[in-house]
Protein backbone atom coordinates (compact mmCIF):
# COMPACT_ATOMS: atom_id res chain seq x y z
CA UNK A 1 0.00 0.00 0.00
CA UNK A 2 1.30 3.41 -0.95
CA UNK A 3 0.58 6.24 1.46
CA UNK A 4 -0.39 9.49 -0.18
CA UNK A 5 0.64 12.41 2.05
CA UNK A 6 -1.86 14.76 0.39
CA UNK A 7 -4.77 12.44 1.20
CA UNK A 8 -3.53 12.03 4.77
CA UNK A 9 -3.29 15.80 5.18
CA UNK A 10 -6.76 16.35 3.70
CA UNK A 11 -8.21 13.72 6.02
CA UNK A 12 -6.51 15.38 9.00
CA UNK A 13 -7.94 18.77 7.96
CA UNK A 14 -11.43 17.29 7.64
CA UNK A 15 -11.15 15.61 11.05
CA UNK A 16 -9.91 18.83 12.63
CA UNK A 17 -12.78 20.81 11.11
CA UNK A 18 -15.37 18.33 12.32
CA UNK A 19 -13.83 18.39 15.79
CA UNK A 20 -14.05 22.19 15.92
CA UNK A 21 -17.69 22.08 14.82
CA UNK A 22 -18.45 19.46 17.47
CA UNK A 23 -16.71 21.53 20.14
CA UNK A 24 -18.74 24.62 19.19
CA UNK A 25 -21.98 22.62 19.25
CA UNK A 26 -21.15 21.16 22.68
CA UNK A 27 -20.30 24.63 24.03
CA UNK A 28 -23.64 26.01 22.81
CA UNK A 29 -25.60 23.08 24.16
CA UNK A 30 -23.79 22.42 27.47
CA UNK A 31 -21.94 25.63 28.25
CA UNK A 32 -19.32 25.10 30.95
CA UNK A 33 -19.99 21.36 31.07
CA UNK A 34 -18.99 20.87 27.40
CA UNK A 35 -15.78 19.04 28.27
CA UNK A 36 -17.61 16.56 30.51
CA UNK A 37 -20.23 16.03 27.79
CA UNK A 38 -17.50 15.36 25.21
CA UNK A 39 -15.82 12.84 27.50
CA UNK A 40 -19.16 11.13 28.09
CA UNK A 41 -19.77 11.00 24.36
CA UNK A 42 -16.31 9.51 23.85
CA UNK A 43 -17.15 6.55 26.12
CA UNK A 44 -20.16 5.53 24.03
CA UNK A 45 -19.85 2.06 22.50
CA UNK A 46 -21.66 2.92 19.26
CA UNK A 47 -19.00 5.35 17.96
CA UNK A 48 -17.23 4.47 14.74
CA UNK A 49 -13.45 4.71 14.54
CA UNK A 50 -13.81 8.03 12.70
CA UNK A 51 -16.22 9.35 15.30
CA UNK A 52 -13.89 8.28 18.08
CA UNK A 53 -10.99 10.17 16.49
CA UNK A 54 -13.16 13.26 16.05
CA UNK A 55 -14.30 13.11 19.67
CA UNK A 56 -10.71 12.65 20.90
CA UNK A 57 -9.70 15.76 18.97
CA UNK A 58 -12.78 17.55 20.33
CA UNK A 59 -11.74 16.73 23.90
CA UNK A 60 -8.24 18.07 23.20
CA UNK A 61 -9.73 21.26 21.76
CA UNK A 62 -12.01 21.78 24.74
CA UNK A 63 -9.17 21.11 27.21
CA UNK A 64 -7.08 23.86 25.59
CA UNK A 65 -9.91 26.38 25.85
Amino acid sequence: MILNPVRLYNRWLRMRGEALEEAQMLRRRHGDEALEAARAKLTRADLSSWGRRVMQETVKTLEKA
